[in-house]
């Protein structure tokens, strides 16, 4: 993330949509049907810390955090997981 810092502006955003690490416990993975049939991604678990943590080492704030569901059924598992950080670079 050290060169994404250098490359965004002081107090620049920057937007991360991922598959919700909770889904990923169940086993869930990235899929799409590609017109031959359905491919499915090569999947790695990353809990919600983890990229909290690796923005902040790297001079990244998170200013929002939020969880999208299918359907907007809050009594199920999140699908999505956003997260919004901040350039904390002031030069």
């Amino acid at each position: 993330m050290q060169r994404n810092r250098q490359a965004l502006k002081p107090g620049g955003l920057f937007y991360i949509g991922e598959l919700h690490p909770f889904k990923q416990y169940q086993g869930s993975k990235a899929r799409f049907d590609d017109g031959s049939g359905i491919f499915e991604l090569d999947c790695f678990v990353h809990h919600v810390s983890d990229f909290v943590a690796a923005g902040e080492a790297s001079g990244f704030g998170c200013v929002a955090l939020r969880e999208w569901f299918d359907e907007n059924d809050r009594t199920t598992v999140p699908r999505i997981l956003a997260l919004l950080f901040q350039n904390n670079r002031t030069e």
